[in-house]
């Protein structure tokens, strides 16, 4: 097959979205060591629809804070920085691409549904093996299959016979992008993240989430999104665009040092948790 030059094909997409300014300046005060919680409010409340989602999303049942939480800088105090800079940057993407007309035939809500379950299921094993930085996990989770989004929306064509190709042969989706299109979402997803100036970290997880074993570094946490991605799609949270289950990597398995007792607990609270980010996302 001729080789692809998916760099130059994302670089001719002229409406590829880009992360809201708010956003932008969110990350920046997060990054900004001398930066208050009042700063960071004071940015969050000039956006009354990221107040309203943030305010509701800390007092539902996903966090089960005993006490009402009202206001933005209470709610920074109780989560921290990074766990909101999560929170916002997630109902941003969401909206983003959910308000795009794709008209590719595969519904939005489906990849939505498992990106998220993804999301919740590398929080969760985050907190099984006590990594320090749980809120990057879920981050990588949501984002590990952004460039399906992008194949869906700016390449419809292409991604209707990928699909098709999947349902015809009953492969791996990443197998029918290699056939049909010369790369996969994993390639694609990386291309976003940096051009988002996205940490490097993350940029690694999005790009080896199906070879964890590539993530050098990352290994360990490239691993915690490969792992969820299988959860997620043993217990049907959405859809990853197939209907088969991945094989779980060697090196990913022996690296987070679970006990194979644990994963049932952990799918257990990967289903209620999900259930309560999914109400979040939606609303």
């Amino acid at each position: 097959m001729k080789p692809v030059d998916l760099t130059g094909i994302i670089g001719s997409i002229e409406d590829l979205p880009t992360l809201p300014k708010v956003v932008l300046r969110i990350t920046e005060l997060v990054n900004d060591p001398g930066s208050s919680a009042r700063e960071l409010a004071g940015v969050i409340t000039e956006d009354q629809v990221l107040t309203a989602r943030l305010l509701k999303l800390v007092n539902s049942s996903f966090y089960g804070f005993p006490q009402k939480i009202s206001t933005v800088t209470g709610a920074i105090v109780l989560l921290g920085f990074d766990a909101i800079r999560t929170l916002l940057l997630t109902t941003s993407i969401f909206d983003m691409f959910t308000n795009n007309n794709s008209k590719s035939r595969y519904k939005h809500e489906d990849f939505w549904d498992h990106s998220l379950g993804c999301a919740v299921g590398a929080k969760v094993i985050g907190n099984y093996i006590r990594y320090e930085k749980v809120e990057e996990l879920f981050v990588a989770g949501l984002l590990h299959d952004i460039g399906k989004i992008i194949e869906m929306i700016f390449f419809p064509e292409g991604f209707d016979s990928v699909v098709s190709l999947v349902e015809r042969e009953n492969i791996l989706i990443i197998s029918a992008e290699e056939h049909v299109l010369g790369y996969n979402h994993a390639e694609v997803g990386k291309l976003l993240a940096q051009k988002w100036n996205l940490p490097p970290k993350l940029v690694s997880i999005i790009a080896h989430h199906h070879q964890p074993e590539l993530a050098g570094k990352f290994l360990r946490e490239a691993s915690v999104v490969h792992l969820s991605d299988i959860l997620c799609r043993a217990m049907n949270m959405g859809s990853g665009g197939d209907n088969k289950v991945p094989a779980l990597n060697r090196e990913s398995w022996e690296i987070l040092q679970l006990k194979p007792d644990a994963i049932e607990l952990i799918m257990v609270e990967m289903e209620a948790e999900f259930e309560d980010i999914r109400l979040f996302a939606n609303s």
